[in-house]
């Protein structure tokens, strides 16, 4: 490769890193009102190292110490104290607890349901790092990292009890939701953009659905008001009207979209993970919840805990490349331009896939990548410097090297790839989001130890002069006897 080819690409490259560099950390205005905002403050972090949102379920009958002592301060309602038992750090009404105290065998098996559903409704939303757990043995502590939802939406919505099922514009019921009927609730996106659900029938199903839309369609097309075109359902589960949607034909379909008019799909997905848990008779419990509050709370792990971890990966940077470039000159120097390159495609990746939530697990499966370019670019370097000392030329000996280097480099890679892979087939929440952001690191780190390393090391050697000192190697000569 010419000097002036090496130059121009040597400033091509710089400039680029230099800008994914700048957007990635710095913010700047553009044309008021506008605002860019850095790529590293779209990454989505976990309860442990973020933070989020908690809330505290209440069933019908038990109260907080708050309300209670309310109860005791109220004019009118002091004597309603009277019928409530403490136990622990709430109150159990009359209803629910015995004067000894003992809990009610019916309730008891209510609640027990409740708390399992909503362990398989949170678990439902794939969060990362969430929680839901007993609280004073009759309520249901639920946190869940930051989310663009609104929040006491997303908390009523998953609380709610009761049969699934679809009800004209009186609330009269015309079609029970269960497993006889539906195989499955999916997200779907309308053509107007907005979000709602996809509902995937049984033959029984689409044949009771078609039977339903058509005497909705006899309904419309037999009203006086000739400008009626379509009927309104609803979506209710127990007493609560999810989502509202027109119907403007009859739909005989296995697979039919209702449309929510959702504005993102996270906020049709916690209707998708209601209506999926209500679809089985074992999961539908009478037992009314109700979250009253809700509350943010910061990262798990401490307050600073993101700001650490971003100090401890720019020491540790730090420290790579002073060393790499001490001790291979030339070579480290291409290997930190590489490294720069996965860091900034790293950055990419987590604030641009919106799908991707980093945890502490994910933090480590970061590691483990950097941790692989540095090690196979030094194992790349090590092997050229052996092909060097036994008399080849510099030239012979980086193609020996990078061919020597290539069959574990490929190995650990796939190794890596495919476990990385049956995690994100296999697991959910927190090890999904590890499972994911290995795939990346694996893919990332494979591409600039292979691809980006060694190309930076050729642009970088077409410039000096003394390419065996650029590289720190040394020649020995021998004197002639």
């Amino acid at each position: 490769m010419g000097k002036k080819k090496s130059v121009a690409l040597i400033v091509i490259m710089v400039i680029v890193l230099a800008g994914l560099a700048f957007i990635s950390v710095a913010s700047f205005a553009l044309s008021s009102p506008n605002y860019f905002t850095p790529l590293i403050s779209h990454i989505q972090l976990s309860t442990d190292l973020g933070g989020g949102y908690y809330t505290v379920y209440y069933p019908e009958g038990v109260i907080s110490q708050e309300e209670y002592d309310l109860l005791i301060n109220s004019d009118t309602d002091s004597d309603a104290a009277e019928t409530y038992t403490r136990h622990k750090g709430v109150y159990l009404s009359d209803e629910i607890a015995g004067e000894d105290g003992t809990v009610s065998e019916s309730f008891q098996a209510e609640f027990d349901t409740a708390f399992r559903v909503m362990q398989e409704r949170f678990e439902g939303k794939n969060y990362s790092g969430y929680s839901v757990k007993l609280q004073d043995d009759y309520t249901i502590r639920v946190e869940i990292p930051y989310t663009e939802e609104t929040v006491s939406t997303l908390f009523d919505t998953i609380g709610s009890d009761g049969v699934a099922y679809f009800a004209d514009s009186s609330g009269n019921e015309l079609m029970e939701l269960n497993d006889e009927y539906v195989r499955s609730v999916a997200v779907g996106v309308g053509t107007d953009g907005n979000y709602g659900l996809i509902f995937n029938f049984t033959s029984e199903g689409q044949a009771e659905f078609a039977d339903v839309t058509t005497d909705l369609m006899s309904s419309v097309t037999s009203s006086s008001d000739t400008t009626v075109s379509s009927a309104t359902m609803y979506l209710y589960v127990g007493d609560t009207a999810i989502l509202q949607t027109s119907i403007s034909s009859v739909l005989d379909q296995a697979a039919v979209y209702v449309g929510g008019g959702f504005a993102t799909p996270e906020a049709a997905d916690t209707v998708v993970c209601l209506v999926s848990s209500a679809l089985s008779e074992d999961n539908i419990f009478d037992l009314t919840l109700e979250a009253p509050e809700y509350y943010e709370y910061g990262p798990t792990m401490g307050a600073n805990a993101g700001l650490i971890v971003a100090i401890v990966f720019g020491v540790l940077t730090l420290v790579m490349a002073v060393y790499s470039i001490i001790r291979y000159k030339g070579m480290g120097l291409a290997h930190v331009l590489g490294f720069i390159t996965f860091a900034l495609l790293m950055i990419l990746c987590l604030s641009l896939v919106e799908s991707v939530v980093l945890n502490m697990a994910g933090v480590l499966a970061i590691l483990l990548t950097a941790a692989l370019v540095c090690g196979f670019d030094w194992y790349a370097f090590k092997n050229i410097a052996d092909e060097f000392a036994t008399g080849k030329t510099l030239t012979a000996s980086i193609k020996a090297g990078y061919k020597k280097s290539l069959a574990l480099t490929i190995d650990v890679h796939v190794v890596l790839f495919v476990a990385a892979l049956i995690l994100y087939f296999a697991a959910t929440g927190a090890v999904f989001y590890a499972a994911t952001i290995l795939l990346f690191g694996t893919v990332l780190s494979a591409a600039c130890t292979l691809g980006v390393t060694r190309f930076f090391f050729y642009v970088l050697l077409a410039q000096p002069k003394n390419k065996i000192a650029f590289c720190n190697f040394k020649r020995e000569e021998t004197e002639d006897a």
